[in-house]
């Protein structure tokens, strides 16, 4: 767990220490480390509140490797893939691992009986026990070797794994996961070939995990973690799909940066070399104070309470008086640390004193209302001082005061203790954190007694007060200070004393006055200190130390001053003459520590030989194993921090009784209870002879019978003497750091900032404003006194770098103030005397308000979100991020930035004009040779018009040509268009009729309103007696956010419909509650009451049986998705699944045919890592056949599927063999058989559209794609009328146009599709990624003719715009049904313009409809005769189809 609550504290001080992972804006990393462990625990028990969950082994297996799967592919390392599983463990974390297993013992335990009482059924088979997640146990072999055939297929398969060193280090391998790769680290930042800016990043849960990152010193390192969430978002998360988990990178290098703001006051007043190095080094000692997976934390020291901020103060306090540092690579300065202890000695005071007078005034209170007196008073002596507070407190009480009484909180010691005895006497509410408009601390007096007092009870509080009055006017002046600042120190320390007393014979049973134990006490907690820092800088030190209490001592008795111990105590306090000798040892072997952590519930994870020495009455350490034991939360919040107060584990007693049955373990038990190496994964090399790795769960993984993976013992690095290695501590030489970074490691210097400030900014991180201080960083606007066009002139059409701190460049398009928008402009024509200028056009008076918005909006989320003051926004750039890089056809990578509907705003202040690196990954390349580029036997595809998308090998090149052998099946076209002829099938039947039935249709069938319809499949809110808002709607349809349910509701144009099995639903629904109905029409501005809805004496009990019935019908797990979301039904999917199993079953491999084809141009064949540039822009359908073109991912290369659904970015496929990655697409196909995939993963069979000339004199593509306007799915409704710049669009729908006809296909009919029995539920971390809407307008316009393949690129339904190189001749189809010689037809009218040649051709048609015909224009190759106009034949020919609207705004031309 490491350090409790660090994270958020973390997050919370320095805000821009997280960044959320966004697409294209992940740094490049060498080395990716995973702590393995919280990768099982999240995949093996994602729902250990449910008593009914379970998983199967093989679901857990696979689970697991999707989630590796999915962690490499977003980080996608350069050199070095590190998994660390947790092995045995130190015994000091050993403790901490024991406490852990028993109490989710204990809780399982808990639930299950909770369930049962309930008179729940539970499943047959056992819930998952997650203790068995520990070294040695059966299930963590049985997960080592499917790891390791995980990888070995990983290699095999996809080309990301194959350059990189893979690194498994099991639970055989001793040592926690987080240190084996700490270690690692260590020795390799030792070595002399070390590159020092080496990039980490490092997967895992625990927030040890960033001191260990820290200590490191290396400035590339991040951390990667699922996005945290608190309150009630933490409950909401639901079973979310691996595509929908937010992932954040904890940046250490601007940890460091705001380290170095938190401490660089210090610079100018230490009497040494100020060091941020060093600095890190002692916050991480300060840390363990707080507490750790070894240590608890020292009492009333927590981060919840600020504790780390006083250990900060304390820190820049007393550094200032020291010689040095506190921590020196691990070891500790014990005279230094003590001066730290003396000082926190105070602070302790302070808590003491405050728990002590807020205890007094309860028992004062108490007193007043029980006995009616306070105790007789003792003997009263004050000090001059003391005489002047009392009179002040008089004079203020005999006023009858209104507002409390404050004095500057400066009293010394001995009046502290005074001024906590008067209040008591006075009965007066004291308040030692106050501070005034001035920011001073106060004190604070106020009256305890209620205001509501009867006027008897008024006057005797009166007399009560005026004698306590004359007991302190009678007290005598002491003029002795110092013997009254002995009493009042000596009364202190009896009262703490006997304080302490309480707390270490309730706690630790253990007396404060014997000197034994409490010298063995401190000695032990601050030799774990030594023995901590010694693990996290230099590695275990003592395999056998542990802490063997429960609680830390008190802060005060690790001082030099501690009284405990009495005259006993004298020459034994203080740590600064302590010192320690850690034995190295050995570590526990797997069933020691599983004998040493696990509790009885989970004994079947150790051998039967050794369970009766956990149950037997008779056993010598049957006392090791309780069933029930106290957990004490110790001042924390939550369960989980709770201490379980079980007995610490005796060695000997343990290896004693274990010996007694060793002899009885079986050979394999034998076997796992020995230590192991760790094992190195390669690739062979293309040309390596491939061998056949075994399944690892044969009859579910097939064997690989091609694997291409090599195994070997992995080594560290080791420090050679001979050499003079040893570690490094501190940076490495070389390191880049601030502004010099590496590309895609954040600094806070990348920009000017005036100063930082640190305080209560309330910034929200989580959710929730927080409550504690943050550093708040204010910029340097260097652009303050420039005018805006002046700046448009610098920057306009240059790249500039936006995102501060986490910078990513785009180029400028604009730039606007609150008035003006300036844009580069031609003017006059290019090379005759023309020039760009930049202009200025106003605002719109709705564009205004909208410019001020953004403005503000920018200042808001800097300043609340990330603790950035960026001053006032007053300059506007308009920005278009960077897509990539696109190839182009000879083989070349130049950068593409996004479009007009991807443009951004960025204040002018917080963008950078320049980076101190460049990102390698986005730099522009000139074409490489061919034979680099494909080197022979390299895997492509086919873009051939007669093989499109078959796979193919590179037999040879030349200088400007390939010859590539290709292999398919003949009868792959015919298989393609059965696919096809299945979703067909169900096309024709999908109109309004008999499925889905239009609104107010539906409404009939049901003898419902309009109104009644609408409301009762939407949220219908009630209002319960005790004012609860209860949703008893069917929530089927959401016409503000836009979504509906797939199966239930549609929306067609402005129209819902509705499905007859929403129908059904509603049917039943008014039969079970007609009452229900009989309100939906009630026409009322607010809520309803359950008692106006339901008929009954019980209203309320009414609304639960509703709402009992809507969750047994399945209503809650309705999910909704965008309206423009498209899906096959589960039924259709099915039988696209048979019709594959039927295919595959039929092939073998004598019908593959072979073919060679020579000279082709490079463009002619697609390489997989080349899909991601290439296949932009492709366009689907559902139903389409594809087939995986790149060698990466979770879908092995070459398997062929079909689109079964359309997403915002990705697409459902069903594809024809399952794998280890696949999914059940949210239930929808068979387990492993389903993924959503990217569109530009695929190559499109049914719908070919990148298909190519295979002469290599030519080299032009017959059917490109335009990618001005790639295929995009709409993300929701778009406007009818686009509104002027600034203005929000109005509501409104437009419908979607049909898709494209494709040619005939045959239909399959396939017998009883409908009796398949259905998947297995799909397990939690497989389940589909969450619907996006999927758009519809896509369209093509493609024109063949004139000179050598003159062509239209396509369009899309924003009108149509299409022109091609000038040909001899050209004939354009349109949609609605214009023929080739141009007559009539409903559709859009196009115009030819002769003057750009007849391959140019314009919609011209967004604001007409239904004009007929086609209009020529005269020139070189004019069309046919038109409906309306008239032209002239031309010599050669062409077409267009496609599919648009023509209501749409126009989009700009495509190039």
């Amino acid at each position: 767990m490491g350090i409790p609550k660090f994270f958020r504290w973390i997050s919370e001080r320095y805000p821009l220490t997280s960044q959320l992972i966004q697409e294209n804006k992940i740094p490049e990393f060498d080395n990716l480390y995973l702590d393995f462990n919280a990768i099982i625990h999240n995949c093996s028990h994602p729902n250990d509140d449910d008593a009914h969950f379970r998983l199967s082994e093989e679901q857990i297996f696979t689970s697991i490797f999707a989630y590796v799967d999915h962690l490499f592919g977003k980080i996608k390392p350069k050199k070095l893939f590190f998994m660390a599983v947790d092995g045995v463990a130190p015994r000091a974390k050993m403790n901490q691992q024991r406490s852990r297993r028993f109490r989710t013992a204990k809780e399982a335990r808990e639930l299950r009986q909770k369930a049962e009482a309930k008179g729940e059924k539970l499943p047959e088979e056992k819930a998952f026990d997650s203790n068995c997640i520990t070294p040695g146990t059966p299930f963590m072999a049985r997960l080592s070797e499917q790891l390791k055939y995980f990888v070995n297929k990983k290699i095999t398969e996809d080309s990301n794994w194959r350059d990189v060193q893979v690194v498994l280090s099991g639970h055989e391998v001793p040592g926690e996961g987080e240190h084996k790769i700490m270690e690692y680290i260590r020795l390799s930042r030792s070595q002399s070939d070390y590159d020092p800016n080496l990039r980490h990043c490092l997967y895992g849960l625990d927030a040890d995990l960033i001191m260990l990152g820290l200590l490191s010193h290396d400035p590339h390192f991040c951390l990667l973690r699922e996005e945290v969430k608190f309150g009630p978002a933490r409950k909401s998360r639901g079973n979310s799909s691996l595509d929908s988990i937010n992932f954040y990178l904890l940046h250490l290098s601007l940890f460091r940066e705001y380290l170095h703001l938190e401490f660089n006051s210090l610079a100018t007043e230490l009497p040494f070399d100020y060091s941020l190095e060093r600095i890190i080094d002692d916050f991480i000692l300060l840390a363990v104070f707080v507490g750790n997976d070894f240590l608890p934390n020292l009492p009333d020291l927590h981060i919840h309470e600020n504790g780390l901020e006083k250990l900060f103060e304390v820190y820049k306090k007393v550094l200032i008086t020291m010689e040095g540092y506190i921590n020196d690579a691990g070891m500790i300065n014990l005279p230094r640390l003590q001066l730290i202890l003396d000082e926190m000695a105070q602070w302790e005071v302070d808590v003491f004193e405050k728990e002590d007078s807020d205890t007094n005034w309860y028992k004062g209170k108490q007193a007043k209302y029980k006995n009616g007196a306070a105790p007789k008073p003792t003997e009263l002596v004050l000090t001059k001082t003391q005489r002047d507070i009392f009179r002040a407190m008089r004079d203020w009480l005999m006023e009858k005061p209104s507002k409390p009484l404050t004095m500057p909180n400066d009293f010394p010691a001995k009046d502290r203790l005074f001024i906590l005895t008067i209040a008591r006497d006075f009965n007066l509410s004291l308040a030692w954190d106050e501070y005034d408009e001035e920011g001073h601390n106060i004190v604070s007096f106020t009256p305890a007694y209620s205001e509501e007092t009867f006027d008897d009870e008024e006057q005797e509080a009166q007399v009560a007060l005026l004698r306590v009055m004359r007991k302190y006017e009678k007290a005598p002046i002491d003029g002795g200070e110092e013997d009254f600042d002995t009493r009042a120190t000596n009364a202190l320390t009896h009262k703490m004393d006997n304080w302490k007393r309480e707390y270490y014979s309730g706690k630790l049973e253990i007396s404060y006055d014997d000197p034994e134990a409490m010298q063995k006490l401190v000695y032990r907690y601050v030799e774990g200190l030594q023995w901590v820092m010694y693990y996290y800088f230099t590695g275990v030190k003592s395999w056998a130390w542990f802490y063997d209490y429960h609680y830390a001592p008190r802060i005060s008795d690790l001082s030099s001053k501690a009284t405990w111990g009495g005259e006993g105590g004298n020459g034994r306090r203080g740590i600064a003459q302590l010192s320690f000798d850690f034995k190295l040892g050995q570590p526990f072997r797997p069933y020691e520590q599983l004998m040493g952590v696990l509790p009885v519930a989970s004994k079947d994870h150790i051998p039967a030989a050794y369970h009766d020495l956990m149950t037997s009455p008779t056993s010598s350490i049957s006392d090791f194993y309780p069933e029930d034991f106290e957990q004490d939360l110790n001042g924390k919040r939550a369960e989980w921090e709770a201490i379980v107060k079980i007995p610490f584990i005796n060695e000997a007693r343990l290896l004693t009784a274990m010996s007694t049955k060793e002899h009885l373990l079986t050979a394999a038990e034998k076997q796992r209870n020995t230590s192991g190496t760790s094992t190195k994964f390669t690739y062979r090399g293309l040309n390596a002879e491939p061998t056949e790795y075994p399944s690892s769960l044969p009859g579910f993984f097939p064997p690989l019978h091609r694997c291409m993976c090599k195994m070997e013992v992995f080594d560290l690095p080791t420090l050679d003497p001979d050499l003079g290695l040893s570690l490094i501590t501190g940076l490495v030489e070389g390191a880049l750091t601030g502004p010099s970074a590496l590309s895609g490691f954040p600094s806070l210097n990348t920009l000017p900032h005036t100063h930082t400030v640190l305080g209560h900014h309330h910034v929200n991180v989580h959710g929730t404003e927080s409550r504690n201080q943050s550093m708040i960083v204010f910029i340097k606007n260097t652009f303050e006194e420039r005018k805006t066009e002046e700046i448009g002139r610098e920057m306009l059409g240059e790249r500039t770098f936006i995102g501060w701190p986490f910078l990513s460049e785009g180029m400028v398009v604009g730039v606007s103030d609150e008035l003006f928008r300036y844009e580069k402009v031609q003017v006059g024509v290019p090379g005759r005397g023309g020039a760009e200028k930049v202009l200025g056009t106003p605002h719109s008076q709705s564009g205004l308000g909208f410019w001020k918005m953004k403005a503000e909006k920018i200042e808001g989320v800097y300043s609340k979100r990330f603790g950035v003051v960026t001053g006032p926004v007053e300059v506007l750039l308009h920005i278009r991020p960077l897509k990539g890089l696109k190839r182009l056809e000879d083989g070349s990578l130049v950068k593409e930035y996004e479009g007009i509907n991807k443009e951004m705003e960025a204040a002018v202040q917080m963008t950078v004009s320049a980076v101190g690196v460049e990102d390698p990954r986005y730099v522009e390349r000139p074409a490489p040779p061919l034979s680099e580029e494909f080197p022979e036997g390299s895997k492509i595809f086919f873009l051939g018009e007669h093989a499109y998308g078959v796979a193919a090998q590179v037999s040879a090149t030349t200088d400007n040509s390939l010859s590539v052998i290709l292999a398919f099946f003949p009868s792959d076209k015919s298989e393609n268009a059965q696919f096809k002829a299945i979703v067909q099938d169900q096309s024709s039947s999908s109109s309004p009729s008999p499925h889905y039935y239009p609104a107010f249709r539906a409404a009939e069938m049901l003898g419902l309103s309009s109104r009644g319809i609408a409301r009762i499949t939407s949220s219908f809110l009630i209002i319960t007696s005790d004012n609860q808002k209860l949703n008893i709607g069917l929530n089927i349809k959401f016409e503000a956010k836009s979504l509906k349910v797939i199966d239930y509701s549609r929306k067609e144009g402005r129209h819902w419909e509705f499905s007859q099995k929403a129908i059904k639903l509603i049917k039943e629904y008014q039969e079970a509650f007609p009452d229900v109905f009989r309100c939906v029409d009630i026409n009322v501005d607010g809520m309803l009451r359950a008692v106006d809805v339901l008929s009954g004496p019980n209203p309320d009990g009414r609304t639960k049986e509703i709402r009992a019935w809507l969750k047994s019908k399945g209503v809650p797990d309705f999910e909704p998705v965008t309206l423009f979301c498209d899906q096959l039904s589960k039924q259709t999917i099915s039988q696209i699944e048979q019709l594959a199993d039927k295919l595959n079953t039929n092939r073998s491999t004598d019908g593959i045919k072979k073919a060679i084809v020579k000279g082709i141009p490079r463009q002619a064949v697609l390489k997989p890592a080349h899909a991601v540039y290439r296949l932009r822009g492709q366009r689907f359908a559902l139903g389409d056949r594809v087939i995986m073109v790149q060698d990466s991912g979770g879908v092995p290369l070459g398997v062929k599927g079909v689109v079964v659904g359309l997403n915002a970015k990705t697409m459902d496929v069903v594809w024809d063999i399952p794998f280890m990655s696949g999914t059940t697409l949210g239930d929808r196909c068979s387990q492993y058989r389903g993924l959503a995939v990217e569109f530009n993963s695929c190559l499109n069979l049914s719908d070919p559209q990148f298909v190519t000339s295979t002469n290599a004199k030519e080299q032009k593509p017959s059917l490109p794609v335009n990618h001005a306007a790639p295929f995009k799915p709409k993300l929701g409704p778009h406007p009818m009328i686009r509104p002027p710049p600034g203005q929000v669009p109005a509501a409104g729908f437009r419908p979607a146009p049909a898709q494209p006809q494709s040619h005939s296909q045959q239909q399959v009919k396939l017998p009883n599709a409908s009796s398949t029995s259905s998947p297995v539920k799909q397990m939690h971390i497989m389940t589909n990624p969450q619907h996006h809407p999927q758009g519809a307008g896509i369209g093509a316009a493609v024109a063949r003719g004139g000179a050598r393949n003159g062509f239209v690129p396509n369009t899309n339904a924003r009108g149509m715009y299409s022109h091609g190189p000038r040909g001899r001749g050209g004939v354009l189809f349109n949609e609605g049904g214009v023929r080739e010689a141009g007559t009539g037809g409903g559709g859009s009218n196009f115009q030819g313009v002769g003057r750009e040649g007849p391959g140019h051709s314009q919609n011209n048609s967004n604001h007409l409809h239904g004009i007929n015909g086609i209009n020529g224009d005269r020139g070189r190759g004019g069309f046919g005769r038109g409906g309306r106009g008239r032209g002239f034949r031309g010599r050669g020919r062409g077409y267009a189809n496609g599919n648009y609207n023509a209501s749409a705004p126009p989009l700009p031309l495509a190039s």
